[in-house]
């Protein structure tokens, strides 16, 4: 029993005098001390926030790599990289545009993964870097678009809108005050609808060159773009002809000008639309020869492309003869209560219309003017009042025009 023990002893002590030499085989000889080329590491700047509330920022030389040469374990060593290495320079101190050269700091972070051992930098390429400083601006520029493709027959493009309108754009002081506008460009060939994406966009120049961006930060990437495609219709004008004054219309000559217009809208709102109408054309208005203007009416939702606002009518009543009767019938009625109401005028000449035939067979006493003067002004005095007058009994002979007469009104 007691040599069994023994036994055991020794074997403890053998197994932990083999780990020692294990542990020692492996520290000194499986992971030796190497010395290692590290290479392309990225240099990072520290306090540029500092610069650039001072409104000045690292213009040229920010994209550099250095390369440094390194002993130590080998694990360590290898697992040194771009991504375990950083190499910083501090520019917080710095207060003015210029040039600088300033040494950096290389530090390793490879602790947890490897044998806790820190390696040595026993060398680098280049010892400082070189950058410049410029001063910084920050701009909003205009968004503007160029459509380079083309719509489909019966189509037309109208106008871009942008989101946003803007971009705002920081950088070095001399690039940034050279740009005019962003320039968004749609290149879509026989578009028939209107388009809304997502475009790139590129700076232009006051002199019309194209400025590179890459050193530049700006607000957005990508500028959603609208250009709305619609389609066209000529749409003819028309005029609707109200008898009077003796005249249809087959006694009336009329031109319109422009006889048509276009228009663009939405392909739904373009189908019904078959004639657009000027509005009423009043034959009893119409003496002989007379040039009318019409306002020429369109719903929101179309656009007039030809741009004319406006439409003559040229009319002239044909076939018909005329003759003027003097009337002394004048009658007043619905005079204002508490009021008197007598006749200044006691006759009006008035113009009638129709066939010679007809005209011919009028008498004046067929004729009668009739003042309403429900909405003559309650006050004393003469006023001119509009009047009707009807020719009675003939339907083949019309009164023209409008007339009034003159009335006094006195208090009761």
């Amino acid at each position: 029993m007691g040599t069994s023990k023994g036994n055991k002893v020794l074997y403890m002590v053998l197994s932990v005098l083999l780990a020692v030499v294990l542990w020692m085989y492996v520290g000194k000889v499986a992971n030796p001390e190497v010395n290692a080329v590290i290479r392309n590491l990225p240099v990072t700047f520290t306090g540029e926030d500092l610069l650039e509330n001072r409104g000045l920022m690292i213009s040229a030389g920010k994209n550099q790599t250095v390369t440094i040469d390194v002993n130590g374990k080998r694990d360590v060593v290898n697992a040194l990289s771009a991504e375990t290495v950083m190499v910083t320079v501090d520019v917080s101190s710095i207060t003015q545009p210029g040039t600088y050269t300033l040494s950096y700091e290389v530090t390793p972070n490879v602790s947890g993964t490897v044998a806790s051992s820190t390696p040595l930098i026993t060398g680098r390429s280049p010892l400082n870097v070189t950058f410049t400083v410029s001063k910084l601006a920050i701009r909003s520029v205009p968004v503007e678009g160029s459509f380079t493709g083309s719509v489909a027959d019966g189509y037309q493009a109208g106008a871009f809108t942008f989101s946003p309108e803007s971009i705002e754009v920081k950088g070095e002081e001399s690039v940034v005050n050279q740009i005019d506008y962003a320039l968004v460009t749609l290149d879509k060939k026989d578009m028939s609808e209107t388009y809304s994406g997502d475009l790139p966009y590129t700076f232009v120049s006051f002199s019309g060159e194209t400025i590179d961006s890459r050193d530049l930060g700006t607000s957005v990437s990508m500028v959603r773009t609208t250009l709305p495609v619609v389609q066209l219709k000529e749409v003819p004008l028309t005029l609707k002809i109200i008898p009077g004054g003796g005249a249809a219309e087959e006694n009336v000559h009329y031109q319109i000008t422009p006889s048509s217009i276009m228009v663009s809208g939405a392909a739904a709102d373009l189908e019904p639309l078959k004639e657009i109408s000027l509005g009423n054309l009043d034959l009893s208005k119409v003496l002989d020869k007379d040039v009318l203007t019409y306002t020429i009416p369109l719903t929101a939702e179309l656009t007039n492309v030809s741009g004319v606002t406006e439409a003559t009518v040229e009319v002239s009543i044909e076939g018909l003869s005329t003759a003027i009767m003097e009337v002394d019938n004048i009658e007043l009625i619905n005079i204002p209560a508490g009021y008197d109401a007598q006749k200044v005028t006691q006759s009006r000449q008035v113009q009638i219309r129709g066939t010679k035939e007809a005209v011919d067979s009028v008498v004046p006493s067929q004729l009668r003017i009739v003042a309403d003067l429900g909405n003559a002004v309650a006050a004393t005095g003469t006023q001119t009042v509009p009047v009707k007058v009807y020719l009675d009994g003939r339907s083949d002979v019309g009164v023209v025009d409008d007339y009034n007469i003159v009335v006094s009104i006195t208090k009761r």
